[in-house]
């Protein structure tokens, strides 16, 4: 459950409070989630960037905190800022020009390369425009890690499993066949650029149709092949090159680095159309 609050610091200013927060309790979570947790609150801590939220405090509660009597089961508590923002899917109409997503790509590249080139090579998983928060100054947070990755790690998922956490519109053709080997950062590119391609053409490419089921949305992520960005009016040539090259099915296909996506990024900006 996930809670607004506002903590008041005391009268005698003994404390220096945090403002407004947001409390999330968990409880009668897996051992797969717990991980999963875990590894956020880790992150989080450890970050300290104006990209991602703050975290104030995380506790496990095993007794009850006023009568200390036994729990049934753990209950894990976060306190974390609360960012005054809009996620993306709430304000995607401002970023409807080439020269718009470029600006949020830019911010993005430069806040998930926390991720990914921490030491532990970490991997998102769950990009999409409701893990983006647009600030009222246009600069972003990202949120919810619950989903991290670290890149050659065996995974909590089971390898036969038809395919890994995500979210199917937005996943990566390696995350919805479940090829764990493959996930890296260049999944995260692959999401990057399907939400570039929303955003410039105003729907998900692969939730082609309402009533869509998991396995079409992921089958569509792994098959359909999109007409590039230039080739519907949508940006100019140089742009939906980059973007095309997000989008490639292979991830040995898509950019190598995280230095060549942003040069190629910036090239679009000094050379304009072709």
């Amino acid at each position: 459950m996930v809670y607004f609050a506002h903590f008041e610091a005391p009268a005698d200013k003994s404390y220096i409070g945090w403002g407004r927060v947001v409390v999330k309790v968990t409880e009668e979570l897996n051992p797969k989630q717990v991980a999963y947790l875990q590894k956020e609150i880790e992150i989080l801590r450890e970050l300290n960037s104006s990209y991602y939220p703050k975290l104030y405090r995380d506790d496990v509660f095993t007794h009850h905190p006023e009568t200390e009597d036994p729990l049934t089961h753990r209950i894990f508590l976060t306190i974390e800022e609360r960012v005054a923002a809009r996620p993306l899917s709430e304000c995607m109409d401002g970023y409807r020009t080439e020269s718009a997503v470029a600006g949020l790509l830019f911010q993005l590249i430069d806040g998930l390369s926390l991720l990914w080139a921490h030491k532990d090579k970490l991997i998102h998983r769950d990009i999409k425009p409701d893990n983006i928060l647009i600030k009222p100054d246009g600069s972003i947070v990202i949120i919810d890690l619950g989903l991290l990755r670290e890149e050659g790690a065996p995974g909590l998922t089971a390898q036969d499993a038809p395919w890994g956490p995500c979210t199917p519109a937005y996943a990566s053709p390696e995350q919805a066949k479940n090829e764990k080997d493959l996930i890296t950062f260049k999944s995260d590119f692959f999401s990057l650029g399907t939400v570039v391609y929303e955003l410039l053409t105003g729907s998900n490419p692969f939730y082609t149709e309402e009533g869509l089921s998991r396995e079409e949305v992921l089958d569509n992520v792994i098959s359909l092949e999109l007409r590039p960005l230039a080739d519907i009016g949508k940006a100019t040539k140089v742009f939906s090159d980059v973007i095309e090259r997000l989008l490639k099915k292979e991830p040995y296909a898509r950019f190598r680095t995280i230095q060549a996506f942003k040069d190629a990024l910036t090239r679009t900006q000094e050379r304009g159309d072709e």
